[in-house]
């Protein structure tokens, strides 16, 4: 009589060889025992998927947070996950879970446990009769040389037997420091280092493939290649809910799921005027904090970049249109991407885009079209500190700590200038500008700068920025420690 194991490795080859027909495709859950909010979320993608009347579900990789093995079968806290694949592999769903760089252990036990499939790298897969490759999508990132250089070592079959050998102390331990030694490396490293390289793309196509569905990289991006290729990217699943789904078919990105997003992190939003220090002030407590960073009017340059690229008349309703469809994510230190890449800096704070910001971001259409991506951001890092001009009165009116910052013409204009310095253009040219932009920012009909209800008024003018920050720190740390969110 066959073994339960042998009978769940027999139907999961039926279920390979079987047409998919509805399907949903996620990554980059990085889920633990100690999330039981992550995981809880997860449950209900997967019960979604099946309501949906999926009949493959395909996890490309960083399922788990660190999977040391058949220790990790035993974890109550990823029972209620495990137990939910189990059930939707029993009830007929090709379950495929891949490898990637958190879960690269992955193997024969979880398949045996739970009836699921292990792919180790990619696998191609036929949606309405073209050619899908489907894999992790670190493969594509050939800049980071230091990453792939350690994963060679730790998927090779004698690491892995030899990390499987040690005992669960030890395999834990060997955990921490690698996931200790990631975060500092992933902060170290620029975006570019870590983005998928197109180039590789391209060569995979060259492979065969019509379509590529990836992850890994944490950042959305739906690409046309060319002669009816198309690479789609999901953002990470963890924080944005982000999710693709192949439904009478038409193979869909989800960049964020408000059904699945990570709840809001705590907000600390700063407006001001132009020169009243609210940049450098956020982003010198945002680093204080470990929180991340947004800069909203970073957001604004790189969708006018993008406007002006398309040669759209700004105010338009292609404007608009364009900004609704593009897919915007901010990186912790306030980079922001567009579809997928960053923008170059000379570019977004080049005098084209300079000139073409304002009136492009006074399009209140425009701007209700980007309050979703500023307020995502709240989800991706522990905390956020978010500046602009309506961060406290309408992007984030229930910030957990709000400040107007705010200084004399004169001073404004001096910060400026000084910031110029060599350009030749006079004081008195960047006082005029200086007072034309408040005009504009204060009288707009959408979203005007204003000192929004509870806001704590800062004046700069006699301050450094370092007694600024000081100042809001102090207050921040106050509020977060009576929350419980901060010691």
């Amino acid at each position: 009589m066959a073994s339960a194991a042998t009978a769940r490795r027999r139907d999961s080859r039926v279920l390979a060889a079987r047409p998919v027909r509805r399907a949903f495709f996620v990554s980059d859950l990085h889920l633990h025992g100690g999330d039981p909010e992550g995981v809880a979320r997860a449950v209900r993608f997967l019960g979604h998927a099946r309501g949906q009347g999926a009949d493959a579900l395909f996890v490309l990789g960083d399922a788990f947070l660190a999977w040391l093995g058949p220790a990790s079968l035993k974890d109550e806290g990823l029972r209620p996950f495990l137990d939910a694949l189990a059930d939707a592999a029993a009830a007929g769903v090709r379950v495929v879970l891949f490898h990637g760089n958190h879960d690269f252990l992955l193997g024969r036990d979880i398949e045996e446990a739970l009836g699921v499939e292990v792919a180790g790298a990619a696998l191609d897969v036929a949606l309405g009769g073209r050619r899908a490759r489907l894999l992790h999508g670190d493969a594509f990132c050939v800049r980071d040389v230091s990453y792939h250089r350690l994963h060679r070592v730790l998927r090779s079959r004698l690491t892995r037997a030899a990390v499987l050998a040690l005992p669960l102390a030890a395999r834990e331990a060997l955990r921490d420091r690698l996931l200790a030694a990631a975060n500092r490396g992933t902060a170290k490293k620029p975006a570019e280092v870590m983005s998928m390289v197109d180039a590789t793309v391209a060569q995979t196509f060259a492979t065969g493939p019509d379509l590529i569905v990836a992850g890994h990289v944490h950042r959305a991006r739906d690409a046309d290649f060319g002669c009816g290729r198309r690479l789609v990217v999901l953002a990470d699943f963890e924080t944005t809910g982000s999710h693709a789904d192949w439904l009478d078919g038409e193979l869909r990105l989800l960049p964020r799921d408000p059904d699945f997003q990570h709840a809001p992190s705590p907000v600390v939003a700063i407006d001001g005027p132009a020169g009243s220090g609210k940049s450098s002030v956020a982003a010198a407590l945002a680093r204080r904090l470990s929180f991340g960073w947004l800069d909203s009017g970073a957001v604004y340059r790189a969708v006018t970049a993008r406007v002006l690229a398309a040669g759209l008349l700004p105010g338009s309703t292609a404007a608009a249109e364009l900004a609704r469809g593009l897919l915007l994510e901010v990186e912790e230190d306030g980079q922001v991407n567009v579809d997928g890449r960053p923008l170059p800096e000379a570019l977004l704070r080049g005098p084209e885009v300079s000139a073409a910001v304002s009136p492009v971001s006074a399009d209140p259409r425009l701007r209700a079209a980007l309050m979703e991506a500023q307020r995502a951001a709240a989800r991706r890092f522990r905390g956020l500190v978010a500046e602009g001009r309506d961060m406290t009165s309408v992007v984030f009116p229930d910030a957990v700590a709000s400040f107007y910052l705010d200084a004399s013409l004169e001073a404004r204009a001096q910060r400026r200038w000084l910031q110029v310095a060599g350009s030749g253009v006079a004081l008195a040219d960047v006082r005029g500008q200086i007072a034309e932009r408040d005009a504009r920012d204060s009288g707009r009909a959408a979203s005007p700068l204003t000192v929004a209800a509870g806001a704590v008024h800062v004046d700069t003018t006699n301050l450094s920025c370092e007694q600024v920050v000081e100042r809001l720190e102090r207050q921040v740390r106050s509020v977060l420690a009576e929350r419980g969110v901060l010691r």
